[in-house]
C-alpha cells in the first residue's frame, strides 16, 4: 500500500506541475518582447525571463515528481533512493509554489503579495504529501531493521573473503628469492 501511495502521490503531482507549466506558456506565450526605448524595455524584458522562470520551474518540479515515480517504480527493497527524491521534489513545489505567488504579486505590481486560496491549498498539499511520504519512509525503515543487519553481515563477510583473496593473491604474485639448496639428505653421507 506504501508503495501505491507513493506513486500515485507522484502520479497526481506530475500532472498537477506539467498542466500548471503548459498553462502557464500558454497564458502569455513565450515570445521576446520587441525592443521599446528606456525603461519600458527593461521590464518587458524581466516579466518574460519571469515568466519563463515559472514555466520552465513548474516543468523542473513536474520532471522531478516523473523521476519520483519511475525510481518508486523501479527500486526494489531499500527505498530510501524514493523517499530522498520525493522530499527533493516536495522543496522543489513548495519553493515553485512561493515563487509563483511572487510572481503573481509583481506582475500584477501590487504593493503586498497575498497568496490565493488554491496556491494555499496546494502548498498545504504539497506539505501533506511531504509528510505522508516522510512517514512511509520511517515505516520502511522500521520494517527492515532486521533484514538490514543481516545484509550488513553478508558485507562484512564478503569484505573478509576479499581481503583474504588480495593477500593470498598478493603473496603469489610478488617474486620470491629462490636459491639452489641441495637436498636434505645430501651431507656427504655414503
Amino acid at each position: 500500500m506504501n508503495r501505491t501511495f507513493a506513486i500515485l502521490l507522484s502520479v497526481y503531482w506530475t500532472v498537477n506541475f506539467g498542466l500548471a507549466a503548459w498553462s502557464a506558456a500558454l497564458a502569455e506565450g513565450i515570445m521576446m518582447p520587441a525592443g521599446a526605448p528606456g525603461a519600458e524595455s527593461v521590464w518587458q524584458a524581466a516579466q518574460f525571463f519571469g515568466h519563463l522562470g515559472v514555466v520552465l520551474g513548474n516543468a523542473l518540479v513536474a520532471a522531478l515528481f516523473a523521476w519520483t515515480l519511475l525510481v518508486s517504480l523501479l527500486e526494489e527493497g531499500d527505498r530510501r533512493e524514493t523517499a530522498n527524491l520525493a522530499g527533493l521534489a516536495c522543496a522543489a513545489a513548495l519553493v515553485m509554489l512561493l515563487v509563483d505567488v511572487l510572481y503573481a504579486g509583481l506582475a500584477a505590481k501590487a504593493a503586498t503579495v497575498a497568496p490565493s486560496a488554491a496556491i494555499t491549498m496546494k502548498f498545504l498539499a504539497v506539505l501533506a504529501t511531504h509528510l505522508v511520504l516522510r512517514r512511509v519512509e520511517v515505516g520502511a525503515e522500521s520494517e527492515e531493521t532486521v533484514p538490514a543487519m543481516r545484509t550488513a553481515s553478508r558485507v562484512s563477510t564478503l569484505r573478509i573473503i576479499d581481503a583474504a583473496h588480495d593477500t593470498m593473491a598478493d603473496r603469489v604474485a610478488r617474486r620470491q628469492r629462490l636459491r639452489f639448496s641441495p637436498p636434505a639428505n645430501d651431507h656427504g653421507s655414503p
